[in-house]
């Protein structure tokens, strides 16, 4: 079933404050929002795992069978179609994690999400089923926002790109805040409903309405490709 903005949010003025758009044909990229091999794969012995298994046991799944085969299906088109592919990775540059903000040095502690792994390590890497190619644009980050102290944008512009379509994790971290910039820097941004995922439901449709409201579209996988074809 199609995602549908105005169905979460009947009371919104989606007429005055919705962006609209079409995907242009010659010039939209791919971003994949930090799907790396340590934030992807389950593992049991997590701390999300064993203090939520059952929020873990759900949010891998979708991320196993929802997310990442709909990421695939827009890669391979982008691909084919000779379409921009950019992926970014998340996580300290260091073993010490110095360089890292203070709000995410107060959440090392709690969860795993960066304390795993920096740069040189395997759970940093983009997962192997969506493995970037030497021509693919791949941005590292230290922020939530792949546009915030990046190269993203001056590398978007000169590979004329105007709209992008994001993928990835997390929907409301990540992808929105992303999504938000993209949106904020002139982008006309699509967030792909069936390729993203956060810890909860509700967190993951949070977000979506708030991009939904006023900017950007929310679409599926097969909707993005139809519209580029």
């Amino acid at each position: 079933m199609v995602w549908n903005a105005r169905k979460h949010d009947p009371e919104w003025p989606f007429d005055l404050m919705e962006t609209d758009f079409k995907l242009s044909k010659s010039s939209t990229a791919l971003l994949i929002i930090d799907l790396q091999e340590g934030d992807v794969r389950y593992d049991p012995n997590s701390k999300l795992a064993r203090k939520y298994p059952e929020m873990a046991s759900d949010y891998y799944k979708r991320l196993a069978e929802v997310v990442v085969p709909n990421a695939a299906l827009l890669l391979e088109f982008f691909r084919t179609s000779g379409r921009k592919v950019i992926y970014t990775r998340n996580g300290p540059m260091t073993s010490r994690g110095d360089e890292v903000t203070i709000r995410l040095k107060a959440k090392i502690g709690r969860t795993d999400d960066m304390a795993q792994y920096n740069r040189e390590e395997p759970g940093y890497q983009i997962i192997s089923e969506l493995a970037p190619r030497p021509e693919d644009l791949v941005v590292d980050k230290l922020t939530s926002g792949a546009f915030t102290a990046s190269t993203l944008d001056h590398a978007l512009h000169n590979m004329n790109i105007t709209d992008v379509v994001l993928v990835g994790i997390l929907t409301d971290m990540c992808i929105f805040g992303t999504a938000r910039a993209a949106a904020e820097l002139g982008y006309n941004t699509v967030i792909c409903e069936n390729a993203c995922a956060s810890l909860t439901e509700r967190a993951h449709q949070d977000a979506l309405l708030m991009h939904a409201r006023t900017f950007g579209k929310i679409m599926a996988a097969k909707d993005v490709i139809a519209a580029l074809q």
